[in-house]
């Protein structure tokens, strides 16, 4: 009887051993829970889940998500889940009935966002948008007269790339210009077409004229002015001229007679090539020096200077009266005309001129004043003169400001010159001139290579 008693009480302890809960085995012990505060409710037993039939439940390692059930197999609510010291992020316990919400990412699992790019390294292009650099459209006009009968109309459209302010000093500005001009060598009036002459021997000239500069930018320093220090044009013209004129008629049978002659025209294209600098130094507060050059390849066209005059019968003209008879009288009338005799010259020029000066050194300029001379050199014997010297003071003063938001501003440019001219024939002319020209273009150094 002993012995059955110690059996009992040994089953009885071996089925107190299986009722422990399997969670407990598996995650090992605990940590305490939380005292119920006095009056709450009790907590809902929790009902252990319930698996497949023959599914095997592997035990969870610390930290890990909770396996999947099987396929088919009802999942009971689970007991609130106690965090492990030391697994890392807390999970909120999962409520009975709901879904279990994903786990957050760890800080350290994070993308990273993108370096933002570094700033450019020295030589580097910089952005328009970050030096203020932009895009300037060009019209450049003048109207230019000078007292020994030349007159000059220009009007032209271009572009300026870059302008602005930088903070490269090696950066360049580059500027393109195409201009129409039209030309007279008998005075204003020929070139707007209400001169009263016969302008069958100067005929207007058109041309047209493509140039570009570029400009060396450097306002960083402290001697820095309006314009940058240095400015290099090059460009070329081509142009189309008519000329009218008196040639060789038909022949006579009889030689001993005078020979003949006959009006005739011929087109020619004059064209130039060219390149011109200008340098702007430091200089003091106020004032800085300028240095300016040219050199240009013509090749010209030139009208004969020889004329020719005839005369022919017009009818009469009343030249008194009859004192007995108290009747007109009449007196014969010849009209009288003059040509231009002979066919133009063509000839190759190559010109140089150097100018040294003064220009407002403020941001918005006034004025540039500057002495220096041209010579053209022929360089063929069909050229009507062999050298042209031309000692030039040009004088550039703003007239008119303009509208803010715009690039461009009206002036006037006055240049006395006394002209040398020795011709082909060894005869030598002196005179003096004066220009007078009314421009509007973006600043006091034009953007063409002729026009400085």
């Amino acid at each position: 009887m002993r012995g059955a008693l110690l059996l009992r009480r040994a089953a009885a302890l071996l089925s107190l051993a299986l009722a422990a809960p399997a969670p407990a085995l598996a995650q090992g012990a605990g940590q305490p829970s939380a005292p119920v505060p006095p009056g709450a409710p009790p907590a809902a037993p929790v009902r252990p889940a319930a698996t497949a039939p023959g599914a095997a439940t592997a035990p969870i390692p610390p930290a890990a998500a909770p396996p999947a059930a099987a396929p088919g197999a009802a999942t009971a609510p689970s007991a609130p889940a106690t965090p492990v010291p030391g697994a890392g992020a807390a999970v909120a316990p999962a409520q009975p009935g709901r879904a279990i919400a994903p786990v957050a990412p760890a800080a350290s699992g994070a993308p990273i966002a993108p370096i933002a790019p570094l700033a450019p390294a020295g030589g580097a292009a910089i952005a328009p948008a970050a030096t203020g650099r932009e895009l300037v459209y060009l019209v450049p006009v003048g109207v230019t007269g000078s007292s020994g009968g030349a007159a000059l109309a220009r009007a032209g459209f271009g572009v300026l790339a870059g302008f602005g302010e930088v903070t490269d000093p090696t950066a360049w500005d580059v500027s393109a210009v195409i201009e129409a001009e039209v030309a007279a060598e008998d005075g204003l009036a020929t070139l707007i077409g209400s001169s009263g002459t016969d302008d069958a021997a100067q005929t207007p000239t058109g041309t047209l004229r493509l140039s570009a500069s570029f400009a060396r930018l450097d306002f960083e320093g402290e001697g820095s002015s309006a314009y940058p220090p240095l400015i290099l044009y090059v460009g070329g013209a081509v142009g189309r001229t008519r000329f009218s004129y008196l040639g060789p008629g038909p022949e006579r049978r009889d030689k001993s007679l005078p020979p003949t002659y006959a009006p005739l025209e011929l087109t020619a294209v004059p064209w130039s090539v060219g390149a011109a600098a200008v340098y702007v130094g430091e200089g003091g507060k106020k004032l800085a020096p300028t240095l300016e050059g040219q050199i240009k390849f013509d090749s010209r066209w030139t009208a004969s200077a020889d004329t020719l005059e005839w005369c022919e019968p017009a009818g009469d003209v009343v030249h008194g009266v009859d004192p007995v008879t108290q009747s007109p009288t009449f007196a014969p009338a010849t009209r009288c005309r003059q040509e231009v005799l002979g066919a133009p010259m063509q000839s190759q020029e190559l010109t140089i001129a150097a100018h040294a000066g003064l220009v407002d050194k403020v941001a918005n300029a006034t004025f540039r004043a500057a002495l220096g001379a041209r010579v053209a050199v022929a360089l063929n014997d069909e050229a009507p003169a062999d050298v042209r010297l031309s000692l030039r003071a040009p004088v550039h003063v703003t007239l008119a400001r303009a509208p803010v938001g715009t690039e461009y501003r009206g002036l006037i440019r006055l240049m006395p010159a006394l002209n040398v001219i020795r011709s082909s024939t060894g005869g030598t002319d002196v005179s003096g001139t004066i220009e007078i020209a009314f421009l509007g273009q973006r600043a006091m150094f034009a953007d063409n290579y002729t026009d400085l």
